[in-house]
């Protein structure tokens, strides 16, 4: 938890009162028919149960507002946290000052202490195993894993000690093993035209950056680059373009079925705008069709072109 990246894990104690239903006996006559005493004790369990899941509920939204005093003051005086780096922190002190660092507010995504196992240890100790985990717009995901041990202090839980577990995410080199195919040489002609396009990953798998040769007789020959890779802010493949007269724009990746839909904008060398869907359909590792749909620029709107097939050379 040492900046807004890292998985961030709000540690929250309980309120809880616990008390105890007294069922007042009343006498009745003797019966050949034997009274059955109801039992007391599920119910307090249950309610202490569904109060801590309540009280995590409204501690995870005083996470989110990063509330470090607040999220502090729910551990016991001399309470400890082991982070994911396995670095312990102990004492009520210095538990705020750790949040105070390292606990940002976030507006984007709604946090949630979920816990799976409560088990009550007599009547003032809880132990709890969860996950903690974030909801948004780009869907849920869960962020660490935790324990926590509680204890009941005058009615009130708090925790003795929590530690946390970092849960292993998806790298960009993971998201983009979707486009491995692309890897290796490729070859295109249209009319006299030749394009030839080479793809290799850089930066440790993280990045793909692909060069685009095109000849034409009389004209000089034409170099543009292509880098793509993974944004975590928006969950998605991205790709930054570069041509050789000078212009430049950005694309936003997305799959549907075998097809590769980008949504690219781009500033011409001109100082013009432009904009276009180019559809990437992949017939097999060895060959796709490329087109450019929904073309404009500053404002104008231009035909889709021509369905162009990319043949592999070598991969």
């Amino acid at each position: 938890m040492n900046n807004s990246r890292r998985k961030i894990f709000i540690l929250a104690a309980v309120t809880l009162a616990l008390t105890t239903n007294l069922v007042p006996q009343t006498s009745f006559a003797k019966s050949s028919t034997p009274k059955v005493k109801a039992s007391t004790k599920a119910a307090p369990q249950a309610e202490s149960e569904a109060a801590i899941k309540t009280q995590l509920t409204l501690l995870a939204d005083a996470a989110s507002k990063g509330d470090a005093q607040r999220m502090a003051n729910f551990f016991t005086l001399d309470g400890t946290y082991v982070d994911e780096d396995g670095v312990k922190t102990a004492g009520r002190q210095s538990l705020q000052e750790h949040f105070t660092r390292n606990v940002r507010p976030d507006t984007k995504s709604a946090l949630k202490l979920e816990p799976q196992t409560i088990r009550l240890i007599g009547g003032d100790t809880a132990w709890i195993e969860g996950a903690t985990t974030r909801q948004s717009d780009k869907g849920k995901r869960t962020d660490a894993r935790f324990t926590m041990l509680l204890h009941n202090q005058n009615g009130t839980w708090l925790i003795q000690s929590a530690s946390e577990t970092s849960v292993n995410q998806a790298t960009a080199v993971d998201h983009l093993s979707d486009l491995n195919w692309l890897v290796g040489d490729w070859i295109a002609e249209q009319g006299n035209a030749k394009l030839k396009m080479t793809a290799e990953k850089v930066g440790n798998g993280h990045f793909l950056h692909l060069k685009f040769f095109l000849t034409r007789p009389g004209d000089p020959p034409r170099m543009d680059t292509q880098v793509i890779g993974w944004d975590p802010t928006k969950d998605q493949i991205v790709s930054w373009h570069f041509d050789s007269s000078g212009g430049f724009g950005y694309g936003s990746w997305r799959k549907e079925s075998n097809k590769w839909l980008i949504t690219a904008e781009g500033v011409e060398q001109s100082g013009w705008t432009s904009a276009a869907t180019n559809v990437i359909s992949l017939s097999n590792n060895d060959s796709f069709q490329w087109q450019s749909i929904k073309r404009n620029s500053d404002g104008m709107m231009y035909p889709d072109t021509e369905t162009l097939t990319v043949k592999r050379v070598s991969q």
